[in-house]
C-alpha cells in the first residue's frame, strides 16, 4: 500500500514542478466566455476519488475541480453515471469532458488529455482458496471479471486464454468474485479494497500486480472534447496551478494512509455530557461467540471488531463501556430485557426488536450466506432449502426475517455458530446461515475441508448499537459516536480482523489444507468437476437474474410499485432522522390512451421503453426512477430543495418533448412534483404529487406543476 501511494504522490511532484502557470490566452478567454460551464461525467463508485459518503458525491476529484474553478473560472455541471455510460456518453459527445480517463490512442480522435493527475498501480484479485498466482498465464481457461469498457480490457483480450465477464459497478465486480460467479478479477487497488473493507469480505486477496507487455499503470486525467482544444488548455493550465502545498493538501485529505478522512469530533449536548457523568459505567451486551466481529476470548476478555469500535467510542466520548459476560447470544438477549445491560454492540433491526430497542445507523455490512457439507453443489436460492433443516442461532435478527419470508423452512434454533456448524458436519441438519465473515473465519480456523460456503442469499446483514427504548439520552449518544467514525478508523480496525494478504509465494498450511480437500474430488474426475463447476456459474446468474426480477418491471427494467414502496419508506425515515430535504415526481405519457388505440399496445410498449430511457438519461445519478403503474412513472429525487426539484422537473419534460419516438414521432408529458414535509407519510406525499399531475394536465398538459 505504501508503494502504491508513494508511486501517486511521486507523479503529483513531478506533475505540478513540470508545469509552469501561465495566463489565458484570447481563445482560452473567448471559450470562458462562449461556456462558462462545461458539464463533465463523473462516477459515484470510484473512491477515494469520487464516491458516496453521507448522501453526498465527493472525493480528490471534486475538491481538484474546485481548485481548476477559483483558479480558471470555469464552473463544472456534474452528471453521474457507470464508467461506461460515461464513457460513451463523453464518446458520442453528450458532456463536454469526463474525468478519470485513462490515455489509449484510439480514444484521440474524441478526447484531448490533461496530464495525469495519479497514478495507481492495477492488481488482479482472487479468493483465498485459488492457490499460487505467478502472472497472467495461471488465469488461463478461467473467468476473470474487468470493469465494463476499462481502458486495459483489449490488452487482456490479446492476452488470451481467459474469459472476459464484464460489469457495469465496481461492487458487481467484487461481489461476482465473492460468490464464486468469477475466478479473479483486474482492477487497482483502491476501489476493490474499499469495497472490501465496507462489505467486511473476508475471502478475497491481491495475487499479484498485472503484467502485461506496454501496460502500466493507471493513469487519471481529464479528458475533454477533442473539437474543443481551449477547454483542454484551460484545463491544463488549471491544473499547473495547483501549488505543491494544495498538492499535499488533497493527498492528505483522500490518500494518506494516515489520514484518510478529516477528523471528525463529538459535540454532545448539555444533557448527553450529564448522562455520562452520572450514570458511570454503561453495561453492553455483545455475542460472546461471533468472531472475528466479537467474543470473550479463553481469559473472558471482549475482543473483535466491535471491541475495537468501543474503544474507540470511549476515547471519543470520554466514557467507560463494561462488557457484561454472557455463555451465548439468548442469554445476552434475555440480560438486556431484564435491565443488567444498556445496549447491544451489535445488532440487526427488525419489527419485534424496534419493540424495545432504538436503532444507529449501520456501522458494519455483511453478506448472509449458507455453509453446507463440502460436497454439496451450490444453492441457487433460500426457497432451495425447503424441507431441508437449516441451523440458525436463536433470537438472530435474521431468523425472525427468515420466518417471515420463507415460512416453509425448517429452521433449527441453536445457541451459536459452532453448535450449528456441529449439526451440519454431523448430518443432524443441512445446512446454517450466517454471515459471509463469521463463518469464513470459522470455517479457516476449525472446520477446514468438512465444510464450505455453497451459496448466497443475496441479503446482508446490517448492524449496528442497538440502545433499550428506556434510553432516549444513550441512544443520542450513540447516534453521534456511529456518524463520528472516520474512514481512517474503520479501515484500520477492518484491516486487524479481515486482512488482505499480498501473497507472491504459496502459503504451504493454506496450500497444503486446500489440496487435501480437492485430491478427493479429482479422483472422481476432471470432468465431472468441471461440469459441476459450470453448473455452480449457471446457477448462481440465475439467482442474481431472479433477485433483479423480484424488484424489476419486466417492460421497461426499471423498478418496480414494490421497490419503489420500499424506498419511500427509507426516505421519510432518512428524512425524519437526519431532517435531509427530498422530493418526489410522478410523470406519465399525454393522451397515452389514443396511442395505444390509434397504434396498437406493442406500440404502446415500444414508447414506454423510449420514454423510460430518456429519463434515465436525465435523471441524477441519486435519483430513483421507477414505474409507478401504467403510463405513470415516479422519481424519489434526494437532497431535493424546490429549485432543483422543479429544475429537474423541467429538465425530464423539455427532454421527452425534444425527443424523436420512432413510431408515433412526438409524445410529451406532464409532471406533477411535491416536496417531503414534516409529518408525510407515503400516501400524503404521494397524494399531493398526484394532484400536482392532475394540475398539470388541467392547465394543458406538457408542463410542471408542484404542490
Amino acid at each position: 500500500m505504501n508503494n502504491v501511494l508513494l508511486l501517486g504522490w511521486i507523479s503529483l511532484l513531478l506533475f505540478s514542478a513540470s508545469l509552469q502557470a501561465a495566463p489565458l490566452s484570447p481563445e482560452e478567454k473567448a471559450f470562458l466566455e462562449r461556456h462558462p460551464t462545461v458539464t463533465i461525467a463523473m462516477m459515484t463508485d470510484h473512491p477515494p476519488f469520487s464516491f458516496v459518503r453521507d448522501g453526498q458525491v465527493v472525493g480528490f476529484e471534486h475538491d481538484l475541480l474546485e481548485l481548476i474553478a477559483a483558479d480558471t473560472g470555469l464552473a463544472f455541471d456534474k452528471e453521474y453515471g457507470t464508467w461506461s455510460e460515461s464513457l460513451q456518453r463523453f464518446r458520442r459527445g453528450e458532456v463536454d469532458m469526463i474525468a478519470s480517463i485513462s490515455y489509449r490512442q484510439e480514444r484521440t480522435d474524441f478526447a484531448r488529455y490533461t496530464e495525469p493527475y495519479y497514478t495507481l498501480p492495477i492488481f488482479v484479485f482472487v479468493r483465498d482458496d485459488f492457490g499460487d498466482y505467478s502472472g497472467i498465464a495461471d488465469l488461463a481457461g478461467l473467468k476473470v471479471g474487468v470493469l465494463r469498457d476499462i481502458f486495459y480490457e483489449s490488452d487482456l483480450r490479446e492476452a488470451g486464454g481467459m474469459e472476459l465477464v464484464r460489469f457495469d459497478t465496481h461492487q458487481e465486480l467484487t461481489r461476482a468474485l465473492v460468490v464464486g460467479e468469477i475466478d479473479a478479477l483486474v482492477q487497482n487497488l483502491s476501489n476493490i479494497n474499499h469495497i472490501i473493507k465496507q462489505r467486511a469480505y473476508t475471502n478475497i486477496r491481491i495475487a499479484g500486480e498485472l503484467n502485461l507487455p506496454g501496460l502500466g499503470v493507471e493513469d487519471l486525467r481529464f479528458g475533454s472534447n477533442a473539437r474543443q482544444p481551449a477547454l483542454n488548455s484551460i484545463l491544463q493550465k488549471g491544473l499547473s496551478d495547483v501549488t505543491p502545498q494544495e498538492w499535499e493538501s488533497l493527498t492528505a485529505k483522500w490518500l494518506d494512509v494516515r489520514n484518510l478522512e478529516p477528523a471528525t469530533g463529538i459535540r454532545l449536548t448539555a444533557a448527553e455530557r450529564a448522562y455520562l457523568e452520572q450514570e458511570g459505567p454503561i453495561d453492553i451486551c455483545i455475542d460472546p461467540n461471533w468472531m472475528p466481529f466479537e467474543r470473550f476470548n479463553e481469559n473472558g476478555d471482549y475482543e473483535g471488531i466491535s471491541a475495537d469500535y468501543f474503544a474507540l467510542f470511549e476515547k471519543t466520548l470520554s466514557a467507560e463501556f463494561r462488557p457484561v459476560t454472557t455463555e451465548t447470544w439468548t442469554q445476552s438477549v434475555e440480560y438486556l430485557q431484564a435491565g443488567k445491560c444498556d445496549l447491544f454492540s451489535l445488532a440487526m433491526r427488525t419489527p419485534k426488536r424496534e419493540e424495545y430497542l432504538d436503532f444507529t445507523d449501520s456501522y458494519i455490512k455483511t453478506p448472509l450466506v449458507i455453509a453446507t457439507r463440502a460436497d454439496v453443489a451450490f444453492i441457487n436460492d433460500v426457497g432451495d432449502l425447503q424441507g431441508r433443516k437449516i441451523a440458525i442461532p436463536a433470537l438472530y435478527a435474521f431468523a425472525e426475517l427468515l420466518e417471515n419470508d420463507y415460512p416453509e423452512l425448517d429452521l433449527i434454533a441453536v445457541e451459536d455458530i459452532d453448535a450449528g456448524l456441529d449439526k451440519v458436519r454431523s448430518g443432524e441438519v443441512f445446512g446454517y446461515i450466517g454471515t459471509l465473515a463469521t463463518i469464513g473465519y470459522k470455517l479457516q480456523t476449525e472446520y477446514t475441508g468438512d465444510l464450505r460456503i455453497t451459496g448466497d442469499t443475496g441479503k446482508s446483514w446490517d448492524l449496528g448499537v442497538a440502545v433499550r427504548e428506556d434510553r432516549p439520552v444513550l441512544y443520542g449518544i450513540m447516534e453521534k459516536a456511529v456518524a463520528s467514525i472516520t474512514e481512517q478508523e474503520r479501515r484500520s480496525i477492518n484491516n486487524k480482523w479481515i486482512a488482505i494478504r499480498y501473497q507472491e509465494r504459496v502459503d504451504y498450511t493454506l496450500l497444503w489444507q486446500v489440496v487435501g480437500f480437492f485430491v478427493v474430488v479429482l479422483l472422481i474426475g476432471a470432468l465431472v468437476y468441471l461440469k459441476q463447476a459450470s453448473l455452480k456459474r449457471k446457477l448462481e446468474a440465475a439467482y442474481q437474474q431472479a433477485e433483479r426480477l423480484a424488484v424489476t418491471d419486466k417492460l421497461t427494467g426499471i423498478y418496480n410499485r414494490h421497490r419503489l414502496d420500499q424506498v419511500l419508506e427509507e426516505a421519510i425515515h432518512k428524512a425524519e432522522r437526519y431532517d435531509e430535504a427530498f422530493g418526489v415526481i410522478i410523470l406519465d405519457v399525454d393522451l397515452f390512451k389514443e396511442i395505444n388505440d390509434r397504434f396498437g399496445h406493442r406500440t404502446g410498449d415500444l414508447v414506454l421503453r423510449e420514454f423510460v430511457e430518456v429519463l434515465r438519461a436525465n435523471c441524477r445519478q441519486t435519483d430513483i426512477l421507477g414505474r409507478w403503474g401504467g403510463e405513470e412513472f415516479l422519481i424519489i429525487a434526494p437532497h431535493a430543495e424546490t429549485h432543483a426539484l422543479l429544475a429537474l422537473a423541467e429538465k425530464l419534460r423539455a427532454a421527452i418533448e425534444t425527443t424523436r419516438f420512432s413510431e408515433v414521432e412526438r409524445a410529451t408529458t406532464s409532471i406533477g412534483a411535491s416536496l417531503y414535509r414534516v409529518g408525510d407519510t407515503p400516501d400524503t406525499l404521494i397524494k399531493r404529487a398526484d394532484d400536482a399531475l392532475y394540475d398539470a394536465k388541467r392547465q394543458g398538459r406538457n408542463r410542471v406543476a408542484l404542490r
